[in-house]
């Protein structure tokens, strides 16, 4: 699966997961819930970078060279990384959906006509 359509799959999985706004309102959870969608997103990166090195048969410790793993070995490093990244993008893409609507509450707040 190419990083477009996984991110679009992510998108569409995290539309799915109900914000509990509820338990937001206790400041320990609240900070706790944002510290790992914050995390999450913040490790998308690095795990496109393996995806696609995986995916191009390429080393992810030795830069510019090929990976020394065998095919078995090479499928299942890539499984592993694309389900973590799927993950991923769910959460980056829950931790946006729950910004924008962040930003919108605030929005309200500081406008309320």
């Amino acid at each position: 699966m190419n990083i477009d359509d996984m991110k679009k799959e992510a998108a569409l999985a995290a539309d799915q997961i109900d914000i509990r706004w509820g338990k937001l309102e206790n400041p320990v959870y609240r900070e706790e819930f944002e510290r790992t969608l914050q995390r999450a997103s913040s490790l998308v990166g690095e795990l496109e970078g393996l995806y696609l090195k995986l995916n191009a048969g390429k080393s992810v410790a030795f830069p510019g060279t090929d990976t020394p793993l065998k095919y078995d070995e090479l499928e299942k490093y890539q499984n592993i990384v694309q389900d973590e990244l799927f993950n991923g993008y769910i959460l980056q893409s829950l931790y946006h959906k729950y910004n924008a609507i962040q930003d919108v509450m605030r929005a309200a707040i500081d406008n309320p006509e």
